[in-house]
């Protein structure tokens, strides 16, 4: 009597162990897939903010390029007098937004503001492709571009508009 009840305590001790381990590794595999989760989540979140910011920067600069337009006289020391397709970047002078050559970088993020002049047909639309023949002194289009890297490479907000000289 006493050695079938030690057998199958032996054989219960036993079997208890391999169901300890299975669950262990059950739970080492649940709790890597759930830290994997998090790491992606952590990932996609500072890829998010990143996004977010240069968004920020974008505005900013457009909002600039705006002020800059309002405050100058376009033909004497406004956007007319920029020189077409090179960048600048905004910075603030002493009556507003001033525009200056060259790119900016502002913690990491690149930022650059590009003028380009702007032609328009026959009915006043403006056209895809500068024509010179059909030549708008009194409209630039704008594009503001906020390039930064990361984990996966390199990475760019764009934002465009066009202005125009509406004193004229």
């Amino acid at each position: 009597m006493f050695g079938d009840k030690w057998k199958n305590n032996k054989n219960t001790k036993g079997f208890t162990i391999v169901e300890v381990m299975v669950v262990i590794l059950v739970f080492v595999t649940v709790f890597l897939s759930i830290l994997s989760f998090f790491s992606l989540d952590i990932k996609s979140s500072e890829r998010s903010r990143m996004k977010l910011s240069a968004i920020a920067f974008c505005e900013e600069a457009m909002e600039a390029a705006r002020s800059f337009r309002d405050n100058t006289k376009w033909s004497d020391s406004g956007i007319g007098k920029l020189t077409v397709n090179i960048n600048y970047h905004p910075v603030v002078g002493s009556s507003g937004w001033d525009m200056v050559l060259g790119s900016e970088n502002i913690n990491g993020f690149i930022r650059n503001v590009v003028f380009y002049k702007v032609s328009r047909d026959g009915n006043d639309n403006i056209e895809t492709s500068y024509n010179p023949i059909n030549d708008d002194p009194n409209t630039r289009k704008v594009v503001v571009t906020v390039t930064w890297t990361d984990r996966q490479g390199e990475t760019s907000e764009t934002l465009s508009t066009y202005l125009t000289n509406w004193r004229e």
